[in-house]
């Protein structure tokens, strides 16, 4: 596959993973996604738990060639790489929670990878600047890393009392943009690049 077809899997996997919640939230019947958190379509037990694990593994596998892609394009465009590397714990972290469900005393221990894929998109914005044609993604960057910011309302009792489903969907959105933002500015840059290539040839 080329870089510009494993830079698609950035697009198609918040699809999956939004389109999961919703059909998962229907089979596991009395569910509310302001009140209920994401995990728990998955939990032991329910009848949304077959279903979600495979989604949520198959989006862990898809993220593999994202980061393949970006990678490539990184490469091929002569950004600086860093912010790359954070892109796996997206890949442990959702191949974590669909191996070990909520009820496992293991599941809550991929949390921390999370975290890794905020120092991406900053470092995205620091790193990727001195090219007009990058201002898009960092500010794309900058948005995600501010949406996922907002798990941060879990420390707020009055919200996270009543919608803790809604503050953990905020940081979900926020890599779902990230992931998106990052694969349609970079297949834009690629292509833009083998245009001028062809051009000057």
């Amino acid at each position: 596959m080329n870089i510009k077809t494993l830079l698609y899997t950035g697009i198609i996997i918040p699809i999956i993973f939004w389109a999961s919640t919703i059909i998962c939230g229907f089979i596991h019947g009395n569910y509310n996604h302001l009140s209920n958190t994401v995990s728990e379509l998955g939990a032991m037990g329910t009848r949304s738990e077959p279903l979600m694990a495979t989604l949520t593994m198959f989006g862990a596998i898809l993220s593999m060639f994202f980061i393949m892609g970006v990678y490539g394009a990184c490469k091929q465009l002569g950004l600086n790489l860093i912010p790359v590397f954070t892109l796996p714990a997206f890949t442990l972290m959702m191949g974590w929670v669909a191996m070990f469900h909520a009820g496992n005393h293991l599941h809550s221990a991929s949390g921390p990878f999370f975290l890794l894929l905020y120092l991406g998109a900053l470092l995205v914005v620091i790193l990727w600047r001195g090219r007009q044609e990058l201002v898009s993604v960092r500010i794309i960057s900058l948005i995600s890393l501010s949406l996922m910011l907002l798990i941060f309302l879990r420390f707020v009792p009055a919200i996270e009392n009543v919608y803790p489903g809604l503050i953990q969907r905020f940081a979900h959105l926020g890599w779902s943009v990230w992931f998106m933002g990052l694969s349609v500015g970079l297949i834009r840059l690629v292509s833009l690049q083998e245009n001028q290539q062809l051009l000057n040839h």
